[in-house]
């Protein structure tokens, strides 16, 4: 009709392997005949052929250009020598670009762990379908994580520590290197174990180089007819190293699956201990440290105050940033957590102004030491009582390091009353927080 123009047809990716010159003939003609009868066409300019081996293509030339170097599929790269760096370089360089762009929003540690498990993984989680994680590759994602972690070039805490979770003393900053390699591998016993097609030929290619591995784990019975290789290539030694280093050898196939690796790799896990307080404690601790009724910046702040890694002046001075350990109120004193937050003069009059708040829900008897550092209250108390009272006490210690610093940076003083206001300001963001929660849940 006049007036009236077709839309093209959008156009598909696909890719096809032929094992001699005949097949190549017979997809050619194929494609013909399709596209007879839809109107779809080979886009010539963009198909490309990679030839492996010799070939004979009856001295009838391909349509196609002959890929000499590496060939892209679906994002990744492969082809020969150098095929797994580059695809991991090219989502490395992804990665490293959206972690810039969220460190400008400056997120808590819990915000980065966050966007390290949702935003990063992903990206990376996909080259597993194909290769397994390299070694440079592993280093440098360790790297990339650890500054935009800690937004500098300190380490506070270990690694191992980082990686363990809230309950253990941890953050649960996800062991990207450990997660990825666990996907690979429990690629691998899917497509040769569990969904098993024994008359598709990318299962016979998979059984040809792993089923030597399977029988030496114990996960496969011995089959003489089934033809192997016993000299792995070296994206599958990964695996059976992989299997060793974590001890996995009784995990049965079934149970290859990555979350379920993730969980048992977790397990052991030993929950960090708590300076001057027995093990039995450190878990009700690190359970205050990591409350859900907090907000994520108070966690950080005391997750650090508890680990000993609060930038103070004396874990300053330890580390060669800072010439003196004095408080800087004025204090003989070394300026630590302990001194900041609890016997500092300052911070005795700041809980004396918000005595009558503290009151409102604990005795002021019986707040202590523990009970500002480690949310312990001695004697019976309800349990909204006690978190109401340590969601007080995590507000002093924010605005208390907030005056600190002010002072320190600027040589601005911000008096008593000042910390107070703020204090309670703190407190109705919370109450704000809690209304919010509650209508959401009564709208569900």
């Amino acid at each position: 009709m006049k007036g009236v123009t077709q839309k093209p047809v959008p156009g598909c990716d696909a890719t096809l392997f032929c094992a001699d010159g005949e097949s190549v003939k017979s997809l050619l003609e194929a494609c013909t005949d399709f596209g007879k009868a839809s109107g779809a066409k080979i886009n010539v300019d963009k198909s490309q052929a990679k030839l492996f081996g010799r070939w004979d293509l009856c001295n009838e030339p391909l349509p196609f250009s002959i890929e000499a170097g590496l060939m892209k599929i679906l994002g990744v790269w492969f082809g020969g020598p150098g095929a797994a760096a580059k695809s991991w370089n090219e989502r490395l360089a992804k990665v490293k670009q959206k972690l810039g762009l969220w460190s400008l929003r400056n997120l808590s540690i819990e915000g980065n762990a966050l966007v390290l498990r949702n935003d990063a993984l992903p990206v990376l989680q996909y080259v597993t379908q194909a290769w397994p994680l390299l070694a440079n590759v592993a280093r440098a994602i360790n790297s990339m994580v650890f500054h935009f972690v800690w937004h500098s070039k300190m380490d506070r805490v270990k690694w191992s520590v980082m990686h363990k979770q809230h309950r253990k003393g941890g953050k649960a900053v996800p062991d990207i290197p450990t997660i990825l390699r666990a996907f690979f591998v429990c690629g691998c016993v899917r497509i040769t174990l569990l969904n098993m097609n024994k008359d598709h030929s990318a299962y016979k290619v998979f059984r040809f180089f792993l089923h030597p591995v399977w029988r030496r784990l114990g996960w496969d019975k011995w089959e003489n007819a089934v033809t192997f290789n016993w000299d792995l290539p070296w994206y599958y030694r990964e695996v059976e190293r992989f299997v060793g280093e974590f001890g996995l050898n009784s995990v049965t196939p079934c149970l290859w699956k990555p979350k379920t690796i993730r969980k048992l790799i977790r397990t052991r896990d030993t929950t960090e201990p708590v300076s001057d307080l027995p093990q039995s404690t450190a878990t009700h601790v690190w359970g205050n440290v990591s409350s859900p009724s907090l907000t994520n910046r108070h966690k950080d702040r005391a997750w650090m105050t508890v680990k000993g890694v609060l930038p103070v002046r004396s874990f300053m001075h330890s580390r060669g940033l800072c010439p003196h350990r004095n408080c800087p109120w004025g204090c003989p004193a070394e300026e630590s957590a302990h001194h900041l937050f609890w016997a500092c003069p300052f911070a005795q009059r700041l809980r004396a102004a918000l005595r009558q708040e503290l009151l409102a829900l604990i005795p002021y008897e019986n707040i202590t030491e523990q009970s500002m550092m480690y949310g312990l209250f001695p004697g019976t108390h309800t349990e909204e009582a006690i978190q109401g009272c340590w969601r007080l006490l995590c507000c002093i210690k924010d605005i208390l390091l907030f005056a600190r610093t002010r002072l320190v940076t600027n040589g601005e003083v911000v008096n008593r009353e000042g910390c107070r206001r703020m204090v309670l300001s703190l407190l109705r963001d919370y109450a704000a927080m809690d209304k919010q929660k509650s209508e959401e849940r009564e709208e569900l």
